[in-house]
């Protein structure tokens, strides 16, 4: 979906501002049978504790895209490109990028992928392309790891605040 011109699209990212659409709206705008595979990512991805959703306008590709965050970090987007829908994950090189690299339950394409992808700054932009709800199941496994990793990072902010 498409932002009106002139909407700068910032602002409360919990709620709809004025020219935001709904993540329910663009999952719906999709068609079948990409909408199917965005309701699953979305059920699972919201399935996960303290997970919400936000649609967040991409500059770069000018489109809305349904967004899944943990606090503050942003666990994936998903944009609905002509040629397919892709899910993108960012991966911290030397925090995230390991545990992917060491769970067994990540499936091997993934991990290979992940581990191939190169980036600037010490953060890689891993692009999984999402055919079917097969491909979806694989990609929240990658979802999973790094939730469980932002989970572990505020327990330790809260054990580190003081009484």
């Amino acid at each position: 979906m498409k932002r009106p011109r002139g909407r700068t699209g910032r602002g409360d990212h919990g709620s709809q501002v004025q020219g935001r659409p709904t993540v329910a709206s663009i999952i719906e705008a999709t068609g079948e049978p990409r909408s199917v595979i965005l309701a699953q990512l979305q059920r699972m991805a919201l399935s996960l504790p303290a997970v919400e959703e936000r649609a967040v306008y991409d500059g770069f590709c000018r489109e809305w895209t349904p967004a899944y965050y943990a606090g503050d970090r942003q666990l994936f987007h998903v944009h609905n490109f002509p040629t397919g829908l892709r899910a993108t994950m960012f991966v911290g090189v030397r925090t995230l990028e390991p545990s992917i690299l060491e769970a067994d339950q990540v499936a091997p394409e993934l991990r290979v992928l992940v581990a191939t992808t190169s980036g600037p700054r010490g953060t890689k932009m891993v692009k999984v392309p999402l055919h079917s709800p097969a491909d979806a199941a694989a990609f929240m496994e990658l979802v999973r790891v790094k939730w469980g990793l932002e989970q572990g990072r505020v327990g330790e902010q809260e054990a580190a605040r003081p009484d």
